[in-house]
């Protein structure tokens, strides 16, 4: 195997796995568990009673973790293209770089240079540590779920920017009006449209966190209206998402279904051909039954 045979081979078992390559297999289970065995040493590194009994042993798991990590990132880079041309290897890395999973990539290894950079600020050290849990970020990739996720966002996002317009003047009407009613009885709590926002959001989203609410009779009908309102708004988002997600697994299957066809349909064709190469049917048969299998399909 050459020096280029060996880019694309480590570019396609970390970026495209086989279920058949063992390889690939190997060194992604390697992979998941690095990402997992990180988030719980770094959740429990926050424990302060686990930290000091166990601190030295949790650092060294996290800093051997995040140097797979780095490893990892450095191979992607690299392998990612496949050109001579010195330029068009420094686009096509930035370009590949950019992508938002390499992007988690880069987050989760930078513990390793920030304590270099700022070694006497404890809080950014700490912190630093925290964000590599966004490498958990890249199972993403691999849920099916999710990807329909996306997609379903995607194709209902006019709708959906229309539902967050809807919801934020639901949210400013509340507060405004509740600020008209309730001021002059509670003008330390509703004190003005911002301060009355909080008291809008909890009520609108049905939370009802209590350290706000009406007490005058006008308000608290005016309170019962919003919230029934706010059950209506945040309702529809989801039903929205439900159809959704039913469509788009309906698109997957038909899909799924046009593919199996064509592949039989190519198959058929195959052995057609084959039957007529070898005489055993005519010219005009062979197109007959080759428009009959294309119409059928």
């Amino acid at each position: 195997m050459n020096y280029q045979d060996a880019r694309a081979y480590i570019h396609n078992i970390l970026d495209n796995p086989s279920l058949e390559d063992r390889n690939a297999q190997f060194l992604h289970v390697i992979l998941a568990s690095a990402i997992l065995v990180n988030t719980i040493a770094v959740i429990l590194y926050t424990v302060k009673s686990i930290a000091f009994h166990y601190g030295v042993m949790l650092n060294l798991i996290m800093n051997t973790c995040i140097t797979i990590f780095l490893i990892e990132y450095i191979l992607r880079i690299w392998s990612c293209t496949q050109t001579t041309v010195p330029y068009r290897m420094i686009t096509d890395r930035i370009r590949y770089a950019a992508n938002i999973y390499l992007l988690i990539d880069l987050v989760s290894v930078l513990p390793l240079f920030i304590p270099v950079i700022v070694p006497s600020d404890l809080a950014v050290i700490r912190f630093s540590r925290l964000i590599s849990i966004f490498k958990l970020g890249r199972f993403t990739r691999y849920t099916s779920s999710l990807t329909q996720l996306k997609q379903v966002i995607r194709r209902k996002s006019e709708i959906i920017v229309i539902m967050l317009f809807s919801l934020v003047f639901v949210i400013l009407f509340s507060s405004t009006i509740m600020y008209v009613v309730e001021n002059h009885v509670q003008p330390d709590k509703f004190s003005s449209i911002p301060a009355s926002l909080w008291w809008a959001v909890m009520t609108v989203t049905t939370v009802g966190y209590g350290d706000i609410i009406p007490v005058t009779t006008v308000g608290k009908i005016i309170a019962g209206v919003i919230t029934i309102s706010g059950v209506l708004v945040l309702a529809l988002p989801s039903a929205i998402m439900a159809s959704g997600f039913i469509e788009e697994k309906e698109r997957a299957r038909n899909n799924e279904i046009v593919r199996i066809n064509m592949e039989s349909s190519l198959a058929l064709i195959d052995k057609l051909g084959s039957l007529h190469s070898k005489g055993y049917i005519t010219d005009e048969e062979y197109l007959t039954l080759k428009k009959q299998i294309i119409f059928e399909k």
